[in-house]
């Protein structure tokens, strides 16, 4: 019976040793944890604007709100966004040593994504000067996203 009264001991320093062992990277998945959620709610920002805007073209299932296999989307692109950067930490802990920042790199590359992702979001559907000269080089998501011919 006395071995039981481990258990909390033996859980708190396996926490610890992993926090201790991941601690560089938090900062990290923090950071890409935030962008993630940014695009998320630009994502939500978007679709209110389409359904705004087009009404008779997108489905009161998809416009405006936010649904649960969207939810799903974004544990599942945080999940992997947090497997490569502490895989990448790992790596750079005990392969490549500290010339080589895989971490960093690989938070840099989900951080563009996530700026272009978000970027994207905003220009689309609006008649705003910016989101005009954006969309040159930015894919409208209005026409992808919701099958929306804009021309």
């Amino acid at each position: 019976m006395e071995s039981y009264t481990n258990l909390p001991r033996w859980g708190a320093a396996i926490i610890g040793a992993l926090l201790g062992a991941l601690e560089p990277a938090i900062p990290l998945l923090l950071l890409c944890t935030a962008a993630i959620l940014a695009d998320c709610l630009t994502a939500w920002s978007l679709s209110r604007r389409v359904a705004r805007r087009y009404p008779p073209r997108v489905s009161p299932r998809r416009g405006g709100r936010f649904l649960s296999s969207h939810f799903g989307r974004v544990i599942t692109t945080l999940t992997k966004t947090y497997a490569l950067i502490i895989f990448a930490h790992l790596l750079t802990v005990h392969v490549t040593g500290p010339t080589v920042p895989l971490a960093k790199i690989a938070a840099g590359a989900v951080l563009f994504w996530q700026i272009l992702s978000i970027l994207e979001n905003e220009s689309s559907c609006t008649n705003s000067r910016w989101a005009r000269v954006a969309r040159r080089i930015l894919i409208d998501k209005t026409e992808r996203h919701f099958s929306i011919d804009l021309s």
